[in-house]
């Protein structure tokens, strides 16, 4: 298997991150344990979770892919893997996720209380890659990545990115990382299509 580098950022992984969100739902965690092992045994070193999984998202389910994930992490040696999870804003409006009792608002109150939970559920004590899905659009962006930036001079977190965010706001955020100083987001995971 062949490694590169994520970013700027020190993470060395697999060009193929092994997603998670249906652990939990369509596969329960005997078939996610052995899809993770199987993974694992070929090289995959980046698993990537997230505090809204598994979908569908369902509010007593919500989570469930991250404890999974965190049984399953207590089986290889830590430095092994480079784990990635993310916290939840609230999509723009069009779905609120069924997560911190509804409040989804990505400022730092609810950041720090989502990457505690992540790490409780997770079982471990940093997280490589913490990246926020659908970025909030009414907390001012220097709010959230000040927020983060202060996780990973906590070391609770290593590095930061986005998920489902568009190409303004990506910008807009790493603009203002390096004005202010703040972490910036070494990683983008959005849809993508060859058609």
């Amino acid at each position: 298997m062949q490694y590169r580098y994520i970013g700027q950022s020190g993470l060395r992984v697999s060009p193929i991150c092994m997603g998670t969100m249906t652990f939990g739902t369509q596969c329960d965690k005997k078939e996610a344990f052995a899809i993770m092992d199987k993974a694992y045994a070929h090289g995959v070193n980046f698993f990537d979770t997230a505090e809204l999984y598994p979908v569908p998202p369902k509010s007593k389910l919500a989570g469930l892919t991250e404890e999974i994930v965190g049984e399953w992490l207590q089986t290889k040696p830590r430095d092994s893997i480079i784990l990635a999870t993310k916290v939840a804003g609230a999509a723009s409006g069009w779905f609120v996720p069924p997560i911190r009792h509804g409040w989804t608002a990505i400022d730092r109150f609810h950041i720090e209380r989502a990457v505690e939970g992540s790490l409780r559920r997770l079982k471990t004590d940093y997280i490589d890659l913490y990246q926020m899905h659908w970025p909030d659009t009414v907390v001012p962006i220097e709010e959230s990545l000040e927020a983060v930036d202060r996780l990973v001079s906590s070391g609770k977190v290593r590095y930061i990115g986005t998920s489902n965010d568009s190409a303004y706001s990506t910008t807009k955020a790493l603009m203002t990382s390096q004005y202010k100083g703040y972490a910036r987001f070494e990683s983008v995971q959005n849809n993508f299509s060859l058609l």
